[in-house]
C-alpha cells in the first residue's frame, strides 16, 4: 500500500535542489579565499548559509508560485524565468557588497 502523503511536493523539492545547488556554488566562489585567508571560518560558513538559504528559498517560492499557475503555461514559464533572473541578480549584490566592503 502506498501513502501519498509521504512523497514531497514539488515546491519542495525544488527548494531542496535550489538549496543544495546554491550552497555548491557559494563553497565553490569563496572557497580560494577561505583557503588564503582572506575570510574566516566563521564568515565562510556565514556566508555559505545565508546562500543556501537563498537559493533554497528562490527555487521553493518560484516553484510555488509555477505550479499555482499550472493552466498558464505562458504566465508560469515567465514566473520561473523572473523569479530567476530576480534571484540571480541579489546574489551578484551580495556578491558586489562583499567586494566593496573595507578589509
Amino acid at each position: 500500500m502506498s501513502n501519498i502523503h509521504d512523497e514531497l511536493s514539488p515546491a519542495s523539492r525544488a527548494m531542496l535542489v535550489g538549496a543544495m545547488l546554491g550552497g555548491a556554488a557559494s563553497v565553490a566562489s569563496q572557497w580560494k579565499e577561505r583557503q588564503s585567508g582572506i575570510i574566516s571560518p566563521n564568515q565562510f560558513a556565514t556566508n555559505v548559509t545565508k546562500d543556501t538559504l537563498k537559493a533554497g528559498a528562490i527555487s521553493g517560492a518560484t516553484t510555488y508560485i509555477a505550479g499555482k499557475m499550472a493552466g498558464q503555461p505562458v504566465l508560469s514559464m515567465l514566473t520561473i524565468l523572473a523569479a530567476g533572473a530576480a534571484g540571480v541578480y541579489i546574489l551578484e549584490q551580495n556578491q558586489e557588497n562583499k567586494n566593496n566592503e573595507p578589509g
